[in-house]
């Protein structure tokens, strides 16, 4: 084949419907991923961060648009803190643990003021009952009373990922996800693994009504200020604490910082009555207790009547707990100010921050100060009960004390400090890309010694991260929406994130286009068709990939050019124009030949090869293949190298060449495995069963059909555990019996059953019903 006929990796379907793995886009504009599926990836920008940005009162509080992917935690015994003080509830705590039970309703509803301790109670529980759930409990904070609260559409794919669906197995339209979803849910109940959600913070039924489980036997907990018309519901109205919990609280928090504090024992009558004003809310209770910790002196009934005081909260006020905090919050914070300024200036500071928590060095940032000084004055706002500390270490602040504090947020002030939170990321966001993209003997940077290091960081930041994309781009710091936005693609697409992917691309390149900046636009519309393809807006795609390729024509950068007709040839090969997209892919490695881009060529090689594939000419794409693999091995790319390894196995399988099947197999399951690629090295077991029953070495190949089953069983990925039964029913046929192998199909049927995918289903059942 001369050089001009290129091809392309992909694996089509093996004999034993394996399905098809293809390689690509690992770099800047490879595709890699199920076949005709799955997206090139960023040209990266190389600008620098700059800009200058007018904030004024649009920190915070700003319209509504759509937000990153929700944030879900799983409870159990050990996340819950044992710092944490939980005082009182018993009797509640023991009705809503009946009403967990199985026959029991399969929605609840705590109810409640702001402040009033609904979201403890709920963790409390959920921590309680995590026994009684092998399924899971989930916890995810859906902010409902924040100006921009988290839809249904922004939950499911990350509720798919804590219920252990494989990243390529979470479809990308919201509709689908949730039918994915609820089938995950019911197979879960079948196997009789129930699952508890905890859903806080929802102030309208429409947040939670498509979250709800169908199915009896799990169940939703679910917190509000406000009355949900959800059918079906529970209502649990949580009052106040009762008189003598609320001392016991007061007592409890004093109790942290000095045991031997007597002022509550000495003074019951005042401390009552200081718990009363506080509406015997244990936010308010906690502040107060604060302020006592913080004043050795101050006597119960001082401060009693500082709070009755005029314009204190009084008895009067305690009907709202959105008031009565914020009377106390300004009584702590204003004393605050006068025994510890800096933590007392930083409070309003950390309402910029867009995420639902955040890192040390990012206070650090907002205060202009050092990550050892920040974490000083972090502690001293923990101590007066203004912020509270996550299991993993971060900061958060509780919904309505970020309200109060934002009150005191200055423009002054706001300005500066949203800029170096924003710089801060970008930064930050720049080095942990660069160590992601670095190939091996590549100087990286030190702040990530390892991928490892720089995944661990975005995997932490990254809901964050996409927030403050949006937010940078509503206050018109459009430079930073776009670079935030433009160095985050990589890593979403590795992690498959494609709800955040698509928003970070889509507002990128909107930022792009108010900076009026060609270069940068050519680069948001080239990361905004990957993502589309994923998507499978095909279209879409095609018509960003074409704005791409005209602006870096016009710019004259013939490696932003390449990278364009990279993607477009995937785009195309998403609406089957295959002739088109083999063009598209030569012109892609005649530029990348051009420029002595040995990475750029590689990538190109391995779409050709994906496309010839697609196009059944296997001879074709194995040259294609071959290639690609040599100069992904040249420049130490070892994980595209091995999915490039697994697709050449499977074009081998295709010919019936099955001992280079099963050589490239191999290398492709101990390339995974040394990279921590789990998924991709257990879909190369399977494919290596098949080669090895295909080469007669039955044992052999029930042990790698075994090792895939017991991953995909893990990870509650019924397809791909289907397929590995399907494939290894051949392997048991002949080397054991008949009634081994139609057990094995049995079982195939009923995971693709629950699977939804009737076409494999009815290609199982054939071979069952004709052995």
């Amino acid at each position: 084949m001369g050089d001009d006929e290129e091809t392309t990796v992909s694996g089509t379907a093996n004999a034993s419907g394996a399905g098809s793995i293809a390689v690509g886009a690992v770099g800047r504009d490879v595709h890699i991923g199920p076949a005709a599926s799955a997206p090139g990836t960023a040209h990266a920008h190389s600008g620098t961060v700059s800009a200058g940005v007018v904030l004024g009162d649009l920190i915070v509080h700003q319209a509504a648009v759509p937000g990153p992917a929700a944030v879900v935690t799983r409870l159990t015994r050990e996340t819950g803190d044992p710092a944490e003080l939980f005082v009182g509830r018993e009797e509640q705590t023991r009705r809503l643990l009946a009403l967990l039970e199985p026959g029991a309703v399969v929605v609840t509803a705590v109810a409640g003021m702001g402040g009033i301790g609904k979201t403890a109670l709920a963790r409390h529980v959920g921590v309680a009952a995590h026994g009684r759930f092998g399924g899971g409990v989930f916890f995810v904070d859906l902010h409902g009373y924040d100006s921009a609260p988290i839809r249904p559409r922004q939950v499911f794919g990350s509720l798919l990922r804590v219920l252990d669906v494989p990243a390529d197995g979470i479809p990308p339209d919201a509709g689908e996800r949730a039918a994915v979803y609820h089938q995950v849910l019911d197979q879960l109940a079948r196997a009789g693994r129930r699952v508890l959600l905890v859903l806080d913070n929802v102030s309208a039924a429409d947040q939670v009504r498509d979250l709800l489980p169908r199915h009896r036997s799990h169940r939703a907990l679910v917190t509000t200020r406000d009355t949900l018309g959800l059918p079906g519901a529970h209502r649990f109205d949580l009052d106040v604490l009762a008189d003598a919990d609320a001392v016991q609280l007061l007592t409890r928090v004093l109790a942290q910082r000095n045991p031997e504090d007597p002022r509550v024992s000495e003074a019951p009558a005042a401390a009552l009555r200081l718990v009363r004003i506080c509406g015997a809310l244990p936010l308010a209770i906690r502040l107060t207790a604060s302020i006592l910790a913080d004043e050795p002196s101050l006597p119960v009934d001082g401060l009693v009547g500082e709070l009755t005081a005029a314009g204190g909260p009084g008895v009067h006020r305690t009907e709202h707990g959105e008031e009565t905090v914020g009377a106390v919050f300004d009584q702590s914070w204003h004393r605050l100010r006068t025994r510890a300024a800096d933590a007392a200036a930083l409070l309003p500071l950390l309402t910029i921050d867009p995420g639902p928590d955040f890192a040390t060095d990012a206070a650090a940032a907002l205060a202009g100060t050092t990550s050892a000084v920040a974490a000083a004055r972090l502690r001293t706002l923990r101590a007066a009960s203004l912020l509270q500390q996550t299991a993993t270490g971060r900061w958060q602040l509780h919904d309505l004390i970020r309200l109060c504090a934002y009150q005191h947020l200055t423009p002054e002030t706001a300005g500066p400090a949203a800029e170096r939170l924003l710089t801060h990321y970008a930064e930050l966001v720049t080095a942990a890309d660069s160590r992601f993209r670095a190939f091996s003997g590549e100087p990286v940077d030190e702040r990530f010694p390892s991928t490892q290091d720089a995944l661990a960081w975005l995997d932490a930041e990254r809901t964050t991260l996409t927030a403050a994309v949006v937010r940078a781009h509503g206050i018109g710091a459009h430079r930073f929406a776009f670079h935030i936005g433009t160095y985050l693609t990589e890593y979403l697409e590795w992690r498959h994130h494609l709800t955040d992917w698509l928003l970070v691309t889509d507002y990128a390149t909107r930022a792009a286009a108010l900076l009026d900046d060609p270069d940068a636009s050519a680069t948001a519309w080239n990361n905004f068709g990957n993502a589309l393809e994923q998507a499978r807006r095909y279209d879409e795609a095609i018509d960003a990939d074409q704005r791409a390729l005209a602006l870096f024509r016009e710019l004259g950068d013939r490696r932003g050019e390449a990278s364009s007709w990279s993607n477009l040839g995937i785009a195309l090969l998403g609406e089957l124009r295959i002739d088109e997209a083999i063009d598209a892919h030569r012109h892609a490695l005649r530029l990348y030949r051009a420029l002595g881009d040995r990475p750029g060529q590689g990538r190109a090689w391995a779409n050709l090869a994906h496309t010839f594939s697609s196009a059944r000419r296997y001879d074709v794409a194995i040259n294609a293949c071959r290639r690609s693999l040599r100069l992904f091995r040249e420049i130490g790319d070892r994980h595209l190298e091995a999915r490039a390894w697994d697709n050449l196995g499977n074009l081998c399988n295709e010919l019936q060449r099955f001992g280079e099947a099963i050589d490239a197999y191999s290398l492709a399951v101990a390339l995974h495995h040394d990279v921590g690629d789990q998924r991709r090295e257990a879909v190369a077991w399977d494919h290596l069963g098949t080669a090895l029953r295909q080469g007669f070495e039955f044992e052999k190949a029930i042990e790698a059909h075994g090792r895939a089953i017991r991953y995909f069983r893990h990870t509650g990925a019924c397809r791909e555990e289907g397929l590995a039964w399907f494939n290894l029913a051949f392997a048991l046929g002949p080397a054991r019996s008949v009634e081994e192998a139609k057990s094995a199909w049995e079982t195939a049927a009923r995971l693709f059953r629950e699977a939804g995918d009737e076409e494999l289903l009815a290609h199982t059942v054939r071979w069952l019903e004709n052995p």
